[in-house]
């Protein structure tokens, strides 16, 4: 059990590293602490998975369609939200962090919470570690999350 802890741990810690520094850059780059970060990630995700089940368009267009989402959030946000406050630290944060709230509400709003979602299998088939299976897809995603945040580190 201990050694399943560890392995997915470190999968989904390579993970959450990538979104800490994707925040690290967004702040060193625009000099906004922005607390609705996370929320615009839950708004990609949540794209992704509506237009999976709603709209039933394939995996890729889902995610890139998905990310032109959240980019165009972001670009809302700035122009109607922090252009407004840029150079006022503490109404940066409150702005932010209240609009991140509110988009998370605004998902709960809609009844987004509590949906059962599944993963689209790409890599088929798992290997053993002890006792703790390892999916292909899992061991592939940390290891991409590890490369990526390598790369991120020596180059930026």
């Amino acid at each position: 059990m201990l050694l399943g802890t560890l392995i997915y741990g470190f999968i989904n810690s390579a993970i959450l590293a990538l979104l800490a520094m994707g925040f690290n850059l967004t702040f060193g780059i625009s000099g906004v602490a922005n607390f609705a970060y996370g929320a615009v990630y839950i708004f990609s995700g949540f794209t992704v998975w509506i237009m999976l089940n709603a709209a039933g368009v394939p995996y890729l267009f889902a995610v890139i369609i998905s990310i032109f989402a959240a980019g165009a959030l972001g670009i809302l946000i700035y122009y109607v939200i922090i252009i407004r406050i840029k150079g006022m630290p503490l109404s940066e944060v409150m702005a932010t962090f209240g609009l991140g709230l509110a988009i998370m509400e605004l998902f709960r709003y809609f009844n987004f919470v509590g949906y059962k979602y599944k993963l689209p299998v790409f890599f088929d088939g798992s290997f053993s570690i002890g006792d703790v299976y390892v999916d292909y897809q899992r061991l592939i995603i940390g290891v991409i999350a590890v490369c990526l945040t390598l790369s991120l580190y020596l180059f930026t």
